[in-house]
C-alpha cells in the first residue's frame, strides 16, 4: 500500500479558511499575515507610560486607528455601537422630557415648561424611531448632536421665558451633560456638543435683558462645568476602552486566521494537506465549473526519492520537496491548489486549459530551484497521473483519487518521468 493511502484525518476540522492566491507561496503568505497581524502587546510593552498627547490623539476621534487594517475591521462594530447609542440617548431622552413633562403639570410650573417637554419627547421619540435605519459614523453622531443641542436651545428660551432658574431647569441642564457620554463618539464630538451647550447657557444667562441673582448664575455654572468635566472625561475612558477592545479582538482574530491557516498546511512545504484537500475538493472543483473553466486532479511523487535521500542526504531531499512547492507557485494561476500527502507525494487541483504544459513547466523549474549552495546539482524526475473531473459527472474526491492513482501506477510500471491523462477505467473497477 503507498504511503498516501495509509493518512487519515482522524482531527476536528478548523473553520474553513480562504483558498491562498495561488501564485504567492505559502511561506511569503504566512509571513504577510504575521506582518500584518494586530501586535499584542507584551506586559512590558503595556506597562509603559503613555503621553498625555498620545491618550488625546487615541480618544479624539471614535474612527481614528493606528493602522488600516484594524480601522476597516473597526467600521462596524463602531457603527453597530454608536446606532445603539443614538437610541439609548433618545430613549433616555424622551423618558426624562415626559416625566418633566408630566411633574411641570402636577405642580403647575406653567404651559411653557409641559409644552417645550413634550416637544423635546416627540423629537427624542423621532430620532429613536429614525436612528435605525442611518448607516453612517458621522450622521449617527449629527443626530446625537442635533438632539443635544436643541434640548439645550429650548431650555435656553424657557429659562428667558421664566425668567428665573428653577430647579427643574438646573436638573434638566444637568441631566442634559450627562446624557452625552451615552453616544459611544469621540472627544471631539462630545467637547463640541458640550461647548455648544455651556456656550448657549452662558451667553442667555449673562446678556439677556432678564437679571438673575448671582447665586443663581454662580450654582448654574458651576453645575455645567462640572458636569461637563465628568461627561468628557467618561466619553474619554469608554472610547479608550473599547479602542482597546477592538484591538485585542482583531489581534486574535488575525492569530486564529494564521493558527487555522497553519493547521491546513504541510510543515515542512507549505503546501495545502490533506486535511485541507478533502475538506474543500468539491466546492474547488465546483468553482472551476461555475468559471467556465476545466477541472484537474491529479497525483505525482518524485521518482528515485528514496535514492535522492540516501545519496545527497535528507536535507537535500527536504530541498527537492520545498523547490516544488515554489515552482508550483510560480505556475500556478487562480483556482490552482498543490498539496502533500505525506512523503514525496503530492496531489494537485487545477483549473484552465493546458494543465499537462504548465505542469511540464513546473516540474523543470524544480532542480533549479532546489539547488542550494551547498546541495549537489539534481534533476529529480515526477510520474503524474492526471484526471479531468467533468461538470456532469465529476466524481467525488474518494473516486478522483482512486483515477488519479491508478494513472500513476501506471506511470511507475512503465519506468516514471511522464504525464499519463488517459483514465483506465478497468483500473479503477478493479479495486
Amino acid at each position: 500500500m503507498r504511503q498516501s493511502d495509509q493518512l487519515a484525518d482522524t482531527g476536528q476540522h478548523p473553520a474553513k479558511s480562504a483558498p491562498m492566491p495561488p501564485n504567492q507561496s505559502s511561506a511569503n503568505k504566512l509571513d504577510r499575515r504575521l506582518s500584518t497581524a494586530a501586535p499584542i502587546a507584551s506586559p512590558e510593552v503595556a506597562d509603559r507610560p503613555v503621553s498625555c498627547m498620545g491618550t488625546l490623539l487615541n480618544v479624539w476621534s471614535s474612527t481614528s486607528f493606528s493602522y488600516g487594517d484594524l480601522s476597516i475591521y473597526a467600521e462596524p462594530h463602531i457603527a453597530h455601537e454608536t446606532r445603539d447609542g443614538v437610541a439609548m440617548l433618545s430613549l433616555a431622552a424622551l423618558v426624562f422630557s415626559a416625566l418633566a413633562a408630566l411633574l411641570s403639570s402636577v405642580f403647575a410650573l406653567g404651559d411653557g415648561y409641559v409644552y417645550t417637554y413634550f416637544g423635546l419627547a416627540a423629537l427624542a421619540l423621532h430620532i429613536h424611531l429614525y436612528a435605525r435605519r442611518v448607516v453612517q459614523i458621522r450622521a449617527l453622531h449629527l443626530l446625537a448632536m442635533l438632539l443635544l443641542i436643541v434640548c439645550g436651545s429650548s431650555l435656553v428660551l424657557l429659562t428667558q421665558q421664566s425668567g428665573q432658574l428653577s430647579m427643574m431647569l438646573l436638573l434638566s441642564v444637568t441631566v442634559l451633560f450627562m446624557l452625552v457620554p451615552v453616544v459611544p463618539w469621540g472627544l471631539r464630538e462630545a467637547a463640541l456638543t458640550t461647548g455648544a451647550i455651556y456656550l448657549m447657557f452662558t451667553a442667555s444667562t449673562f446678556l439677556t435683558r432678564v437679571r438673575f441673582t448671582s447665586i443663581d448664575l454662580w450654582v448654574l455654572q458651576f453645575l455645567m462645568l462640572v458636569a461637563a468635566v465628568i461627561s468628557l472625561a467618561l466619553v474619554a475612558r469608554a472610547l479608550g476602552l473599547r479602542k482597546h477592545d477592538l484591538h485585542m479582538r482583531f489581534a486574535l482574530q488575525q492569530a486564529h486566521t494564521v493558527m487555522v491557516d497553519l493547521a491546513n498546511r504541510d510543515p515542512l512545504t507549505g503546501a495545502w494537506n490533506r486535511r485541507y484537500l478533502e475538506r474543500e475538493f468539491n466546492a474547488a472543483v465546483a468553482a472551476h465549473h461555475a468559471s467556465g473553466v476545466a477541472s484537474y486532479f491529479g497525483l505525482f511523487d518524485i521518482d528515485g526519492f528514496k535514492i535522492t535521500n540516501d545519496t545527497y542526504g535528507h536535507r537535500h531531499g527536504d530541498d527537492v520537496l520545498k523547490a516544488v512547492q515554489r515552482a508550483f507557485s510560480l505556475r500556478a494561476l487562480e483556482g490552482d491548489y498543490l498539496v502533500r500527502l505525506g512523503g514525496d507525494e503530492f496531489a494537485l487541483l487545477m483549473a484552465g486549459d493546458g494543465v499537462a504544459q504548465r505542469l511540464r513547466d513546473m516540474l523543470s523549474l524544480v532542480a533549479g530551484l532546489a539547488c542550494g549552495e551547498a546541495a549537489p546539482l539534481s534533476s529529480p524526475t515526477m510520474s503524474v497521473g492526471l484526471v479531468r473531473l467533468l461538470e456532469n459527472e465529476a466524481p467525488d474526491f474518494d473516486r478522483a483519487y482512486k483515477m488519479a492513482d491508478a494513472l500513476l501506477y501506471d506511470v511507475k510500471r512503465s519506468g516514471g518521468n511522464n504525464i499519463r491523462q488517459n483514465v483506465p477505467l478497468s483500473a479503477v473497477d478493479r479495486e
